[in-house]
């Protein structure tokens, strides 16, 4: 009887150390919801107001990069080109005191789901552009879309894998905003909270994507 039970005993104590791990290894995301802000306010689907200067604050350590000669020549002229073309288009560099890390801004296009609104890009070079590209992410608000997450995160193709040196950033949003102006509705990825909360740290260019379609 005693090692009868000494074997229960065991084996409850192994049921609830498994019990343990698996909540550990598989956790709900609940606390992502309560008490933080990780995955952002989903009631939230409009995008900034027009007198919102929140933006502002939300870089906490800016990207400062020492950029070759080659490099920050490349920088500059996309800052030109920018400057330049991007008010006819719907997007233009609000912040660009920092000139590894700018804000850009982007306006839906007309006869979209997201026509008029304003959402912010966060552009930050490194030192092998444009061999590879720029991080570029979406400051919160984020559009809700299929492609992007609610942290800001996109899932687009040219920003990793099809990449070309040949892109500048004029490129990239204007590829975004077509991204946008050919969504029917407004959705988030079917893994936005599982992949924000389990990406938290990492850095957006060394993800590995798993890209569905011509833009993921």
């Amino acid at each position: 009887m005693a090692a009868a039970a000494q074997q229960v005993g065991c084996w409850s104590g192994l049921q609830k150390l498994w019990q343990m791990l698996v909540s550990l290894l598989s956790p709900s995301y609940s606390y992502a919801k309560v008490g933080t802000d990780i995955l952002g306010d989903s009631s939230q689907m409009s995008g900034f107001d027009p007198d919102d200067e929140s933006w502002r604050t939300q870089r906490k350590k800016l990207n400062e990069e020492e950029l070759q000669a080659g490099s920050r020549k490349r920088v500059l002229k996309d800052l030109r080109i920018m400057k330049r073309d991007g008010a006819e288009i719907g997007i233009e560099v609000e912040d660009c005191e920092c000139l590894t890390d700018w804000v850009v801004k982007v306006v839906g296009a007309a006869g979209t789901v997201y026509e008029g609104e304003i959402y912010r890009l966060r552009v930050r070079f490194h030192a092998d552009y444009p061999s590879q590209p720029p991080t570029v992410t979406f400051m919160r608000p984020a559009p809700v879309h299929e492609h992007i997450y609610s942290d800001g995160k996109i899932c687009l193709n040219i920003l990793y894998n099809d990449w070309n040196p040949k892109m500048d950033v004029k490129s990239l949003c204007l590829s975004l905003l077509s991204m946008l102006s050919s969504a029917k509705k407004k959705s988030r990825p079917p893994d936005n909270d599982s992949t924000v909360v389990m990406s938290q740290g990492q850095k957006t260019r060394n993800m590995q994507w798993e890209f569905h379609d011509d833009h993921c």
